[in-house]
């Protein structure tokens, strides 16, 4: 019995020892530090076809990733180019896919871009900076979807 013990307690140390090893090397690894700006990775057609029609982020930067739910159609996107230049960009690409400009707000670090469709609240950007780049996040009306459903409303006296 103190021979099992013995060897239960060689192997929890040999693994407590290697576990201590790695997580020493991790914490140590100057060569590769954590990146919260990793390089961006361009999102596949597949996704870039969800875009609405007629936007484009040719001129803006690299598209990372777009998806698309019941009624908006998000596009996550990257650049390098100034933020001024970057929210202009933005508002002419929007309006060039049917949307219409409804302000701006930049204040230099980052800055939101708003849009509308007929009479509605249609969209944000909103760009941020993350190192020496600015992440773009880009919420739009679905103006190709279904109105949402109302329920009737019943008044009683």
């Amino acid at each position: 019995m103190p021979t099992r013990h013995r060897r239960a307690l060689a192997v929890a140390g040999t693994i407590l020892a290697a576990l201590l090893v790695v997580l020493g090397l991790k914490a140590f690894d100057r060569d590769a530090p954590y990146d919260p700006c990793p390089p961006p990775t361009a999102a596949p057609p597949a996704q870039t076809a969800l875009m609405p029609a007629g936007l484009s982020f040719d001129r803006i930067g690299t598209v990372t990733h777009v998806r698309k739910s019941e009624r908006h159609v998000m596009v996550r996107a990257v650049t390098t180019k100034p933020l001024d230049e970057t929210t202009i960009l933005i508002q002419d690409a929007v309006t060039a896919a049917g949307y219409r400009p409804a302000g701006m707000d930049n204040e230099g670090f980052e800055a939101e871009v708003f849009f509308t469709t007929r009479t509605y609240a249609a969209g944000l950007a909103r760009v941020r900076r993350c190192r020496s780049r600015w992440d773009i996040d880009l919420v739009l009306l679905d103006r190709n979807a279904a109105p949402p459903r109302t329920t009737p409303t019943t008044t009683t006296s």
